[in-house]
């Protein structure tokens, strides 16, 4: 749809694009915006027929050019209450999902994990549920939470991960594992704002309790529920 011209709410405007090749056909994952691209995180294969799931990459829309680019293989990068780099970013499902373009992030809190999303991963295992924040940089984009970009640097073409699991509680044993809920982004508190999960549960619980993430760095980053 061309937002430049005026259209008729009864007949809008929209014209149909030739479906690309590029990433798997999957379902309840996240797409992120930055200025340029779109990229597809994450979401689970077809359990009717079953589907194998393939090897995580992350796939990366260039709306200027109308084609899929392929990001095989991501690691996470070393940062500010984050798992160590160099571990492979895995898919998940079911999560809330959020991007900022003006700061040149996204984000995926909770989801799940099963035979549907992970490769190798036996039908007969039932699946688990998370409390990780993962955090992508787009490409162009600086973050001075990421060991690797601390000095100034901006995000190569691949972007940049990082897992984020020991912000305050979210290392403890009473934050709540969770899918199914939201994920929405506050400007204005701190130079960067502050992200709210919200609802969410498992198969067996429901989760009442408010999420707070501040993103800009203080003296610690924190996650908060009450």
């Amino acid at each position: 749809m061309d937002l430049t011209k005026t259209w008729q709410i009864a007949a809008p405007a929209m014209s149909g694009l030739t479906q690309p090749s590029g990433p798997p056909n999957v379902s309840l994952g996240a797409l992120w915006h930055s200025h340029d691209s779109l990229y597809l995180y994450g979401g689970e294969f077809s359990w009717k027929p079953v589907v194998s799931p393939t090897p995580f990459s992350l796939w990366e829309y260039s709306i200027s050019s109308s084609k899929w680019i392929e990001h095989n293989n991501p690691t996470t990068s070393k940062g500010l209450n984050a798992e160590a780099g160099d571990q492979p970013v895995q898919r998940a499902a079911e999560g809330a999902s959020l991007s900022v373009p003006s700061l040149g992030r996204a984000w995926y809190f909770g989801g799940h994990q099963d035979g549907y999303t992970t490769p190798g991963w036996s039908q007969s295992v039932w699946r688990i549920y998370l409390k990780s924040l993962l955090e992508f940089t787009f490409p162009g984009f600086q973050n001075d939470q990421v060991d690797a970009l601390s000095n100034g640097q901006a995000a190569g073409s691949d972007g940049v991960w990082r897992n984020i699991t020991e912000g305050g509680l979210q290392e403890g044993a009473s934050f709540p594992e969770r899918a199914d809920g939201l994920l929405l982004y506050v400007p204005g508190f701190t130079d960067d704002g502050i992200l709210l999960g919200l609802a969410g549960g498992t198969n067996e619980t429901l989760v009442s309790t408010l999420i707070l993430y501040l993103l800009t760095r203080p003296n610690k980053n924190v996650c908060r529920h009450k």
